[in-house]
């Protein structure tokens, strides 16, 4: 006990405690304060819902959600949307014409990288890992309208740009293309239940689509390919061009043309380039690309892309698909979502609302 006693006759050892008394004290001040002041700003029931401001206390027991008006924005929000009259909401042509701006910067980086890592010669290799493949084409445009997940999570699901518009009821007819379905058509499926779309759907390797469209009206399947030529395979399966395919269905224009046929894109989407010269027949292109060594090779890829560029097609999303890697190979897959920027009235997503 003695030399307890001598411990705590110790100058410095009172000192302490006599802070540590302090501390205590002013954080339980604080505290108080902190939970009065919740309590005195409690915003009143009639206010617009556009902000939350998360609160709480000890007495509270849990957080509570205040939702308050745009114009008096809680703390640390910023301004009030009033206080920037000088502001104007920016129309859809001026939203794409500011992405187009950055988008051109990217281009420029492109050509940087190609030359600094030696394109052309036998030292390139696309798959570099300070410069992957996929990062000389990044998804740098803009989608100038909400942005949705339709279908499944997992591979099969789609990002599609202004799913808003295909919703609203009346208007005209919204056309899908969707070549390659197999027996994945969730994302078909979804569109069916959310929208008055219309859905032509093609593949050779099966004879009917999956359970989420087959029998559904408003489906229209063949079992056909999509490709380069119109023909007949050695193996008896019907191969036709997507311009033949519109003729047949007397249509001009398509809503949202997707496309998954494990590397028959590139020729496939070529000979659209050919038949459709000036302006591409669809608003947006949802394509899965294949970049295995047995599809392209990246001198040619670089080409097919740029190509496609000049047609105003400009990619807003893209996501890898990892399947490969987990047999050890490279990620040689990947979704990308491209935004058709001509079109005209034609073009739902170039209108300005």
């Amino acid at each position: 006990m003695a030399p307890l006693r001598a411990l705590l006759s110790s100058r410095a050892v009172l000192a302490g405690l006599a802070a540590l008394g302090c501390l205590a004290l002013f954080m339980n001040t604080m505290d108080s304060h902190y939970t009065v002041s919740i309590h005195k700003s409690q915003y009143q029931p009639d206010n617009t819902h556009n902000y939350a401001q998360q609160s709480g206390g000890r007495d509270s027991g849990h957080a509570s959600t205040q939702w308050i008006d745009a114009h008096s924005p809680a703390q640390g929000l910023g301004p009030g949307l009033g206080v920037n009259p000088g502001r104007q909401p920016l129309t859809i042509q001026a939203v794409l014409e500011r992405a187009e701006t950055y988008y051109q910067r990217i281009l420029r980086q492109r050509q940087q990288w190609l030359t600094e890592n030696k394109f052309g010669t036998s030292a390139f290799d696309p798959w570099f890992v300070l410069m992957y493949w996929w990062w000389y084409f990044p998804a740098s445009y803009v989608c100038p309208h909400d942005i949705q997940r339709v279908g499944p999570l997992s591979d099969g699901g789609k990002w599609l740009c202004g799913m808003s518009l295909y919703e609203e009821k009346p208007r005209a007819k919204c056309i899908i293309y969707s070549f390659g379905v197999n027996h994945e058509t969730r994302f078909e499926g979804e569109m069916l239940d959310r929208t008055d779309c219309e859905i032509w759907a093609y593949d050779a390797s099966v004879s009917r689509m999956g359970p989420e469209t087959d029998g559904r009206p408003k489906v229209h399947f063949e079992p056909v390919f999509v490709g380069s030529e119109d023909k007949i395979g050695a193996d008896g399966k019907v191969w036709k061009t997507l311009k033949t395919i519109m003729k047949e269905n007397g249509h001009d224009w398509i809503d949202i043309l997707k496309i998954d046929i494990e590397g028959s894109e590139y020729a496939t989407l070529g000979k659209m380039m050919d038949d459709f010269p000036d302006v591409l027949p669809f608003s947006q292109l949802q394509l899965e690309l294949h970049v295995h060594e047995s599809h392209i090779s990246f001198p040619d890829f670089l080409t097919w892309w740029q190509r496609l560029e000049s047609k105003g097609i400009r990619p807003w999303w893209t996501e890898i698909n990892l399947n490969p890697t987990y047999s050890g190979q490279r990620a040689w897959a990947s979704e990308y979502c491209f935004i058709n920027t001509r079109g005209g009235a034609k073009n739902v997503l170039i209108q300005n609302y």
